[in-house]
C-alpha cells in the first residue's frame, strides 16, 4: 500500500555502529507491511517516471522520525529526488521489477570466472541501481547498465534468471593495425588516407573514450602486413632471405612483417604514442619494401598485399597464443582480454580453410573478444566475410567461391567526421569503390573507340566465335538447384540441362539462347528444417535439410531455398519417426563443413551442399550449436526477446515511402501482404508450441523509433516485411492448399526471414541466423553499424536499444562518431558470460556422445580425518577441516567455470527428460541402479555445464557427488599450423625471424578426475598441482632497494647523458642489514607476530662483542658478568640458561598456534652466539656450537625431528624443556611431518668476506663462488640436513628441489571469502643478499582480489624491511617460438665488442684452452653487468668442486626490477657440429635455441656466416609485469630504463673506449 512520507537524505558511513550505513532509513510504524528484505519504490507524486527501488535492510524506530524516510545522499542526487519534499513509498513485488541483464564494471582487480559466479550468487535477490557499488569477498564491481523487458532501466532486482555481464576498464588490449596497400589510398571522399583515418580518426577517438571512462588498459600496438615478391621460384631470392620466404597456394612468394610499437604499456596520456605511430606509419611502407635490399644483391620486387590477401587470421592467432596463457604470469590488477584489428578494407578476407577452423575454435574456447574495425565503406553484403582459398582451382572443375561468415567476431565500420559532414549535407556516398578501370575509362575518353564492342557479329574474330561457351546463367541455376528425392548422390541423371545438346561456341549459344531475366522474386527466402540422420546428430554433424517433392525442379539463387510445409506430428517433439519420410540433404553449417560443388562429369562429382550467399545470409537458418550460444548471454534483448548488438541497426528512409509502392512490382506487393499473413500460419515444426504474438501491421514500430526523416528499427521489426527482396513465389507455394489462419491461432511459428517477433518455441530456440554473434539478429543490406549522427529532432525514442542521438558539436575535440563503432566493447570489454542455454537433445546424447561417470564421496576420501579428528589447536592448525559435500559441490562448479565452462540454464522439464535418457542408457544401467540404491538423504542438486562439444553434469545426492561427462564420440581433430614471420620489438634494431605454432586445444584431454580429487583433499596428500591442470601462477622477486646509484641516474641532468655503470658492491655491514631485514620479512610471510621487546637490535660487526656490552647488558651488571664468562667449554646446560635469560638471552618467538614454546630463529641464535660467546667469532663456529646443543638434545627443530641438523637461516628451533628432555633423548621417527607444508624456512648463505678482497682472475672459481653465491650440494643440501623422509611427505615436498621448496599459503586468514581457500608458494630454499629471492604463488582455489590484497600486504611489509617486492615473468627470456610464450615478444641481443680488446692481433685469453677461456670470459661479463646494478636471480649450485652454471643461473635482474640480462657465452659452433647436434636429438636445449635466435638477428649476411659468427654478448629483456602500480622512486620509470639500455649499448660497443678502459683497469687489479 502506497504511503506518502517526507524525504530526508543522509550521508552513509556516518557511524560504524549505526544504521546510517544503510541506503534507506524508514520507521517501521509508517510502513507496517514492510519487512526486512522487501523492495520499496520511492518517487515524487509529480514525477512518476523517475522511480527509485531500494531494498530495506533494517527497520528501527529510534533513528528515523515518524512520517519521514531517509535515503543516502548520493542515491538521491542520482535519481533527482529532492529533500524535504513528499515522496510516495510503495512496496513492490520483486518479480515485477526483475532485471533481465545487468552490466557490472570493475577496475584494478583480477576476477576469475569462478569469482564471477560466486559474486552473482552473493547478490541474487538484492536490489541494485545505477552506479551502485557492490562488495562481496573483496570483489568491488559497480553497476553500469541494466535492462528489463527490452528497455534500459535505472534500477531493479536481481533474480536467478538475471544475466550478469562483467566488463573491465583494466583489460589486456592488443591493437593490430593492418598496413595493407589500401592504407595509402584516399578514402571514399578523397580527403584522408586510410591510415590517417585510422590514426587521426579512430585511434584518437578510442583513446579519448578511454580517458573519459578512466580506463587504464594494458595495451600492445602492432603494425602488420604481408609483402609479396615478384618471383617465379625460391632461387630468385638471395640466400639470406630464404629462411622466411613462404609460397602460398597460388604460387606467390611472401613474407609477413610485424612491428610492435608499444608493448604492455599503461598510459594515461597516449599523445606521445600517437606521435610515434604517425612517424612509423609514414615510413613503414618504404622500409618494409626495401628491407632486404643490399648492395650487390638482386632482390625481387616487393609490393604490399591488399587487405583481403593479408595475414589477418595469423595475426589473431598470435594474440591467441598469448591469451591462452592467461593463467601464467597472472597479474592482480587486470581482467579481460580483447584483440582489436584495424583494417582499411571492408571486412573481406581470403583465408585458408583449416586456419580459419583453428582460429574459430581457439577464439570460442578461449573466450576472447575479437573486434574488427573497418576503415573502408560498409559493403552491400554481410561482413565480416571469409573467402576460402580454392587450392584445387587448376585441377578441378569446381566453379565459384566458397564463403563463410564468422559469427565469432564483432565488427564495426568507422565513420569519420568528413563522412558525417557529407551525410548531414545530403550528399550521396557510395558504399562501394568503383574499380580502377572505371577511372581509366574516364581519364581516356579518346581511347573508348579502341575498346568499343563491334556492332555486328561479322566483324568478330573467328577465334572469338569458336571460343568454348559456358552458359553461366544456366550453370548457376543448376549448381544451386536442390537435389530431388530421386536423385543420386552425384546429382540427377535426368536433368534437362544434361539431356539436351549443349552449345559449344559463342555463336551457337547466341542462336539458341535468349538472355536470362533476373527478377527480384528469383530469391527464395526459406527456413532450414534440419533433420538428424539415423546415426548422426546435428549437434556435431552437418545439419540436413528436409524437403518436399513439390520443389523437385525448382532452382534458386545463391544459398536460398523454398519454404516447405509439414503437417505437425502428433508424436512428441523428441520423436523422429514422422521426419524420416522427408528427403535428407546436408547443408552448410559453418567453416568446418566440407566443400563439394556440383561437377559437369558424373564420375568426378562429389556430394553437393549449399554455399553461403553473402548478400542474403538471413535466408539461411542453421541448427543451433553450443559455439553459437557461447556469447549470447552477453547481449541485451529487445522487447521480443531476441539478443541483439546495440550498434547494429536497420534503416529505412521514410521520405521515400510515398514512392515505394510505384517501385514495387505487382508480385512484390502481393508478397508483402503474404509476408504479413505468414505469421498467422500454424507451425510446421511441432505442436503445442506457443509464442507471444501481437497483431502486425506496416505501421507497427514496436522495436523501433520513428522520426520525420528516418525510420530506425532494431534487429526484429515488423516493418521489415515491406522489403522488396523477399519472394512472393515461395510464399504462395507455402500457402498452397491451406487457408490463412487468424492472429489468435496458438500454433504460430516465426520464419525468421521476415524479421518478425522471436518465438519461444523449441524450433526457434534450436535455430539461428548465419550472421552475427547472437544468431538472433537478422542481417539485411539496410543494416549499418551506426546511424546516431543523424539530426536529433522530431522523434520519439520508443526503444532503449537505440542509444540517444549524439548532440556534441562535430567540430569539438571530444567528438566521437557515436556508436558507429562498438565503443563499449572497445572501451570496457566484456568477459565471457558464465551462463549459456544450449544442450543437445536426447537423440544426440545417445548417438553422438560417449558417457563416463565417477563418484566422489568426501567422507570416504577424507576418512582419516573423520576417524581421528584433531583435538588441540595445534592439530587443527596442521590438519585443516576438509570441505563439506556442499562446499565441494560448489567448488567443482567453480573450477569448471574457471577453465572456460558455462552453466547451462535449462527448464526443469528438460532436466527430467534427460535424467530418463541417461538412466536408460546401456552404459549406465548398472551405475544408475547403484546410485538409486543409496539412500537419498541430505542436500540434492544438479547442474549442467558445457564448453564446446563437451558437457558435464554434476549431481549432488546426499553425501555423494556424481560427475557425468559427455564427450563427442568422434574426437575433434588436432589441427596444427606452423607459421614463419618477421617481427621487430621496441628497442630492437631489426626484424627478426621467428616461428610459431597455432593449434586447437584438445579440451577432452583435461584430467577432471584428478582435479576433483585435488579439491576434495584440499591439495594435500597425493594430489598436488600439476602443469596439465593449468593452475594460476604469479612470480615475484624480493630485491634490495634504496640504491644511491639509481637515484643519481634518475636525478641526472638530461643534457649531460649520465653514465649508468656507477653501481658499487654493497659493504659487509649493508649485506648483514639485508639479512636482518630478510628475516623480518619471512616473519611476515609466516604470520609470526613479534613485538619490539622480542626482537632486539643486533650488532653487525664480524668480531666477538662479549667485551663490549650493549645498553641492555649495562643495565644489569650480574647479567653482564654472566655473559662475559660464557664460553664453549661450559656445560651445555649453562649455555641454555644464558639463552633463556629474559634480558640478555636469545630473542624468542611468542607462543602461537602451530609452534612449540621457547621457539627461536636459527639466524638470530648464531648471531647471539657471535655476540656473547668468546670462542665464537664467525658463523661457521656458531653453527658448530648450536649443532652440539642439538646433538645433546638441548635444542630441537620445531618439527621434533631429531635427525634435523642445525641450518643457518630462517629455520625454527625450540629449547627442549627439562621435563621433555628424557623424551628427547629417546626420540623416534614420530615427528610432525606436516610442519614443512605450513612454515616457510630458508637457509641463508653466510657473508664472510668483503667483496674487495676477491681478485678477478686469481682463481679458477666461478663468479658465484667468488661472490659467495654458491651452494655445495655435497655438504649444504637442505634436504639432507633436514632429515626429511620424502616418502612420508606431501606432494609439495616430493616436488622440492635443491634450490626450491613449497609451502601452503593461508590466503584468507581474515575469513573474507564465502568458501575455504588455499594456495601454495614455490620459493628459494637459499637466500643470499647478493641475489634475488623468488616467491611464486600457485593456486586453483583462491579469490583474485583477496589474493591480490595479500600480495599488496607483502609488498608493504617488504618496504619496511628494506626491500621491494615486484612481479616478474615466469621466463623473462622466453623465445617467441616457445610453445607457451608470446610470439611477438623476444629478448634483445646486445653484442659485446670483444674484438676491440685484442692487442697485437691476438684476442683476449688467446693462450687458454676453450673451457678456461669460456670461464674467464664469463667472469668478465659478470663484472660488467654488476657495474650496471644487476644481480643473479638465484644462488648457484656446485657439484663437488666442479662448478658450472645452468641456463637459469646465467640470468640476472636489475636491482630496480625493471630489466633482466642473460649472459650468452660465445662458443663458436660450426655448421657441421650444429647439424649433428640438432639431428641426433629431437629437441634442442634452451641454450641452443637461444644461439639460433641470436644468429637469426641481423641476418643480413649469408647463412653460413651467420652460423659461424662469434656471438658474444647479452640478452636484454624488460619486466613487462611491473606496472605503474608497483613503481616507486626505487624502481625508476620508463625514462630511467631507456637510459640504462642506451648506455649499456654504448658501453658494449666500446663507444668512447669505455670497454677498453674497463678491461685495462681489471687487468691491472688482477696483477
Amino acid at each position: 500500500m502506497a504511503k506518502t512520507l517526507n524525504l530526508r537524505v543522509h550521508k552513509r558511513n556516518y557511524s560504524e555502529n549505526s544504521n546510517i550505513n544503510e541506503e534507506i532509513l524508514i520507521n517501521q510504524k509508517d510502513v507496517p507491511d514492510v519487512a526486512i528484505g522487501d523492495v520499496v519504490e520511492i518517487y515524487h507524486p509529480e514525477d512518476e517516471e523517475s522511480r527509485l527501488l531500494l531494498q530495506v535492510a533494517s527497520l528501527s524506530d529510534e533513528f528515523q522520525p515518524k512520517g519521514t524516510v531517509s535515503i543516502a545522499q548520493n542515491i538521491a542526487s542520482t535519481f533527482q529526488l529532492r529533500a524535504y519534499k513528499d515522496v510516495i513509498v510503495n512496496k513492490v513485488d520483486p518479480k515485477s521489477v526483475a532485471l533481465d541483464l545487468v552490466e557490472m564494471l570493475f577496475k584494478d582487480q583480477y576476477f576469475s570466472r569462478s569469482d564471477f559466479w560466486r559474486l552473482r550468487n552473493g547478490i541474487i535477490n538484492s536490489c541494485v541501481y545505477l552506479n551502485k557499488k557492490i562488495e562481496h569477498a573483496e570483489m568491488r564491481p559497480q553497476v553500469m547498465e541494466m535492462w528489463s523487458k527490452g528497455e534500459r532501466v535505472m534500477c531493479g532486482t536481481i533474480t536467478e534468471d538475471t544475466r550478469i555481464v562483467y566488463r573491465s576498464s583494466t583489460a589486456v588490449v592488443q591493437i593490430f593495425i593492418q598496413m595493407s596497400s589500401e592504407m595509402w589510398d584516399f578514402d571514399i571522399l578523397g580527403e584522408d588516407l586510410y591510415f590517417e583515418k585510422a590514426l587521426n580518426g579512430f585511434l584518437t577517438d578510442l583513446f579519448a573514450k578511454w580517458k573519459e571512462q578512466n580506463c587504464l588498459h594494458d595495451v600492445t600496438i602492432v603494425l602488420f602486413s604481408r609483402t609479396f615478391y615478384k618471383a617465379q621460384s625460391l632461387d630468385d631470392f638471395p640466400e639470406y632471405m630464404r629462411d622466411c620466404i613462404v609460397c602460398d597456394y597460388k604460387g606467390r612468394y611472401y613474407q609477413d612483417f610485424y612491428r610492435i610499437v608499444v608493448q604492455n604499456e599503461r598510459y594515461d596520456d597516449w599523445t606521445s604514442t600517437m606521435m610515434l605511430l604517425r612517424k612509423l606509419c609514414n615510413s613503414y611502407k618504404e622500409k618494409i619494401l626495401n628491407y632486404h635490399k643490399q648492395r650487390g644483391q638482386k632482390v625481387p620486387t616487393a609490393y604490399n598485399s591488399t587487405a583481403a590477401q593479408g595475414n589477418f587470421l595469423e595475426t589473431l592467432n598470435m594474440s591467441l597464443n598469448l591469451f591462452e596463457g592467461y593463467y601464467i604470469d597472472r597479474n592482480f590488477d587486470r581482467t579481460g582480454k580483447v584483440a582489436v584489428v584495424i583494417t582499411p578494407g571492408a571486412g573481406v578476407f581470403e583465408v585458408d580453410r583449416e586456419l580459419a577452423n583453428i582460429t574459430k575454435q581457439r577464439t570460442i574456447d578461449c573466450g576472447v573478444g575479437s573486434d574488427l574495425v573497418c576503415m573502408g565503406e560498409q559493403p552491400l553484403h554481410a561482413a565480416p566475410l571469409f573467402k576460402f582459398h580454392n587450392k584445387h582451382a587448376k585441377t578441378s572443375l569446381e566453379v565459384g567461391d566458397d564463403y563463410n561468415i564468422p559469427h565469432w567476431m564483432n565488427h564495426s565500420f568507422y565513420i569519420s567526421k568528413s563522412q558525417i559532414k557529407a551525410r548531414l549535407q545530403g550528399s550521396f556516398i557510395p558504399r562501394i569503390k568503383p574499380p580502377p578501370e572505371f577511372y581509366e575509362d574516364q581519364r581516356r575518353p579518346s581511347e573508348r573507340k579502341l575498346i568499343a564492342r563491334p556492332q555486328n557479329n561479322q566483324t568478330e574474330d573467328e577465334d572469338s566465335r569458336n571460343f568454348p561457351f559456358v552458359d553461366y546463367d544456366e550453370y548457376d541455376a543448376q549448381i544451386w538447384k536442390l537435389p530431388t528425392p530421386n536423385s543420386t548422390r552425384f546429382g540427377s541423371l535426368k536433368s534437362p540441362y544434361h539431356s539436351r545438346r549443349q552449345p559449344q561456341t559463342l555463336a551457337e549459344a547466341k542462336q539458341i539462347k535468349k538472355p536470362r531475366k533476373r527478377n527480384v522474386s528469383d530469391d527464395y527466402p526459406s527456413v532450414m528444417v534440419e533433420k538428424g540422420e539415423r546415426r548422426g546428430s546435428p549437434a556435431i554433424n552437418i545439419p540436413s535439410l528436409a524437403r518436399s517433392s513439390s520443389t523437385e525442379d525448382l532452382s534458386s539463387s545463391v544459398g536460398c531455398y523454398p519454404i516447405i510445409k509439414k503437417v505437425p506430428s502428433r508424436e512428441s517433439n523428441d520423436s523422429f519417426e514422422a521426419e524420416e519420410s522427408f528427403f535428407l540433404r546436408r547443408i552448410v553449417g559453418s567453416a568446418e563443413s566440407p566443400v563439394g560443388h556440383s561437377r559437369k562429369h558424373i564420375h568426378q562429382a562429389k556430394s553437393r551442399r549449399a554455399l553461403i550467399n553473402p548478400f542474403a545470409p538471413s535466408r539461411m537458418q542453421f541448427k543451433m550449436t553450443s559455439n553459437r550460444r557461447r556469447w549470447v548471454h552477453a547481449f541485451p534483448t529487445d522487447p521480443q526477446g531476441a539478443a541483439v548488438q546495440t550498434h547494429h541497426f536497420h534503416i529505412y528512409n521514410k521520405r521515400d515511402s510515398s514512392t515505394l509502392d510505384s517501385k514495387l512490382s505487382r508480385d512484390s506487393l502481393k508478397m508483402s501482404q503474404l509476408s504479413m499473413d505468414i505469421k498467422k500460419q500454424p507451425s510446421f515444426i511441432g505442436q503445442d508450441e506457443k509464442m507471444y504474438s501481437e497483431p502486425s501491421s506496416l505501421k507497427c514500430t514496436a522495436s523501433g523509433l520513428v522520426s520525420e526523416e528516418k525510420f530506425y528499427v532494431g534487429s526484429v521489426d515488423s516493418c521489415k516485411s515491406i522489403s522488396p527482396t523477399s519472394s512472393v513465389q515461395n510464399l504462395e507455394r507455402l500457402f498452397q492448399g491451406s487457408s490463412l489462419g487468424s492472429v489468435n491461432n496458438s500454433n504460430v511459428f516465426d520464419l525468421g526471414v521476415q524479421g518478425g517477433k522471436v518465438t519461444k518455441s523449441k524450433a526457434k530456440e534450436n535455430r539461428s541466423y548465419l550472421w552475427g554473434p547472437t544468431g538472433e539478429q537478422e542481417w539485411s543490406p539496410d543494416m549499418t553499424t551506426g546511424q546516431d549522427w543523424f539530426p536529433a529532432y522530431g522523434y520519439q525514442n520508443d526503444s532503449c536499444l537505440v542509444k540517444p542521438i549524439l548532440t556534441a558539436d562535430i567540430h569539438s575535440q571530444n567528438f566521437c562518431a557515436g556508436i558507429s563503432v562498438d565503443w563499449k566493447s572497445l572501451t570496457m570489454p566484456a568477459s565471457l558470460p558464465i551462463t549459456t542455454d544450449y544442450f543437445p537433445d536426447k537423440r544426440s546424447l545417445e548417438n553422438d556422445y560417449t558417457l563416463s561417470q565417477y563418484t566422489l564421496i568426501p567422507e570416504d576420501v577424507n576418512n582419516e580425518y573423520y576417524s581421528s579428528p584433531p583435538v588441540s589447536e595445534d592439530e587443527k592448525f596442521y590438519r585443516r577441516k576438509p570441505l563439506s559435500v556442499t562446499e565441494l559441490f560448489r567448488e567443482l562448479i567453480s573450477q569448471r567455470l574457471a577453465q572456460g565452462f558455462q552453466i547451462i540454464t535449462k527448464k526443469k522439464s528438460a532436466k527430467q527428460s534427460l535424467d530418463m535418457s541417461v538412466g536408460s542408457s546401456p552404459q549406465l544401467l548398472l551405475t544408475s541402479s547403484l546410485i538409486r540404491a543409496r539412500p537419498r538423504s541430505g542436500p540434492q542438486d544438479e547442474i549442467y555445464l558445457s564448453i564446446g562439444l563437451i558437457f558435464h553434469k554434476l549431481t549432488l545426492s546426499g553425501q555423494t557427488i556424481q560427475v557425468t561427462q559427455y564427450r563427442p564420440r568422434h574426437e575433434q581433430r588436432q589441427m596444427n599450423h606452423l607459421y614463419r614471420y618477421r617481427f621487430q620489438v621496441p628497442d630492437s634494431l631489426s626484424y627478426d625471424i621467428s616461428t610459431s605454432q597455432f593449434k586447437n586445444e584438445k579440451l577432452e584431454n583435461y584430467n577432471w578426475n584428478y582435479l576433483d580429487q585435488y579439491i576434495c583433499t584440499r591439495g594435500e596428500g597425493d594430489y598436488g598441482l600439476l602443469d596439465h591442470l593449468k593452475y594460476w601462477q604469479a612470480r615475484f622477486f624480493l630485491l634490495p632497494c634504496n640504491n644511491p646509484a639509481t637515484r643519481k641516474i634518475i636525478e641526472g641532468n638530461d643534457r649531460i647523458f649520465p653514465r649508468c655503470d656507477i653501481y658499487q658492491m654493497r659493504s659487509k655491514l649493508e649485506l648483514q642489514q639485508l639479512i636482518s631485514g630478510f628475516v623480518r620479512f619471512l616473519e611476515t610471510l609466516n604470520k609470526i607476530r613479534r613485538t619490539a621487546q622480542t626482537r632486539r637490535p643486533k650488532q653487525h660487526s664480524g668480531e666477538n662483542t662479549a667485551s663490549t656490552p650493549t645498553s641492555d647488558q649495562q643495565t644489569s651488571p650480574s647479567s653482564q658478568k654472566e655473559v662475559v664468562t660464557l664460553s664453549t667449554s661450559m656445560p651445555s646446560s649453562k649455555l641454555i640458561e644464558a639463552m633463556r635469560d629474559p634480558q640478555t638471552g636469545l630473542p624468542m618467538i611468542p607462543k602461537q598456534t602451530g609452534l612449540p614454546e621457547s621457539c627461536f630463529i636459527s639466524e638470530e641464535a648464531v648471531d647471539w652466539c657471535i655476540q656473547n660467546i668468546q670462542e665464537v667469532k664467525d658463523i661457521s663456529s656458531g653453527i658448530t656450537l648450536m649443532q652440539r646443543l642439538q646433538d645433546e638434545h638441548f635444542i630441537c627443530h620445531a618439527t621434533g625431528n631429531p635427525y634435523h641438523k642445525f641450518i643457518h637461516g630462517f629455520y625454527l628451533y625450540n629449547i627442549v624443556s627439562p621435563k621433555d628432555k628424557p623424551k628427547a633423548d629417546a626420540y623416534g621417527p614420530n615427528y610432525n611431518y606436516l610442519f614443512q607444508n605450513e612454515w616457510c624456512e630458508v637457509s641463508i648463505l653466510p657473508v664472510e668476506r668483503e667483496r674487495t678482497e676477491v681478485p678477478l682472475f686469481a682463481t679458477d672459481e666461478s663468479p658465484c663462488q667468488m661472490s659467495e653465491l654458491w651452494v655445495n650440494k655435497m655438504t649444504n643440501d637442505w634436504r639432507t640436513l633436514s632429515g626429511i623422509d620424502s616418502g612420508a611427505q606431501g606432494w609439495g615436498q616430493q616436488l622440492a628441489t635443491l634450490t626450491h621448496k613449497y609451502v601452503h599459503v593461508d590466503v584468507d586468514s581474515n575469513n573474507k571469502s564465502d568458501r575455504p581457500e588455499w594456495a601454495s608458494a614455490k620459493y628459494h630454499a637459499y637466500y643470499s643478499p647478493n641475489a634475488a629471492f623468488e616467491i611464486q604463488l600457485q593456486w586453483m582455489v583462491a579469490t583474485g582480489p583477496i589474493l591480490g590484497d595479500l600480495v599488496t600486504t607483502w609488498g608493504r611489509k617488504a618496504q619496511a624491511c628494506g626491500f621491494h617486492l615486484l612481479p616478474v615473468p615466469g621466463d623473462p627470456f622466453a623465445l617467441p617460438s616457445a610453445p607457451d610464450s608470446d610470439p611477438l615478444r623476444g629478448p634483445i641481443f646486445i653484442p659485446l665488442d670483444i674484438a676491440s680488446l685484442a692487442q697485437g692481433g691476438k684476442a683476449i685469453f688467446h693462450d687458454l684452452d676453450p673451457d678456461a677461456k669460456s670461464k674467464k670470459l664469463l667472469h668478465f661479463q659478470d663484472e660488467i653487468i654488476k657495474r650496471y646494478g644487476f644481480m643473479p636471480i638465484n644462488v648457484c649450485v656446485s657439484q663437488t668442486h666442479q662448478h658450472y652454471l645452468t641456463d637459469e643461473q646465467q640470468q640476472y635482474v636489475h636491482c630496480t626490477g625493471g630489466m633482466f640480462i642473460l649472459i650468452e657465452s660465445g662458443q663458436i659452433v660450426t655448421p657441421k657440429e650444429r647439424k649433428t647436434t640438432s639431428s641426433r636429438f629431437g629437441k634442442k636445449s634452451a641454450g641452443e635455441l637461444r644461439k639460433d635466435y641470436i644468429a637469426r638477428q641481423n641476418s643480413s649476411s649469408s647463412a653460413a656466416e651467420v652460423l659461424t659468427q662469434n656471438k658474444i654478448g647479452f640478452l636484454w629483456s624488460w619486466n613487462f609485469m611491473s606496472s605503474k602500480r608497483w613503481r616507486s622512486p626505487n624502481t625508476g620509470d620508463e625514462s630511467f630504463q631507456d637510459k640504462m639500455l642506451a648506455d649499456f649499448r654504448q658501453f658494449c660497443s666500446n663507444e668512447n673506449h669505455r670497454l677498453t678502459e674497463f678491461w685495462n683497469d681489471f687487468k691491472v687489479s688482477s696483477l
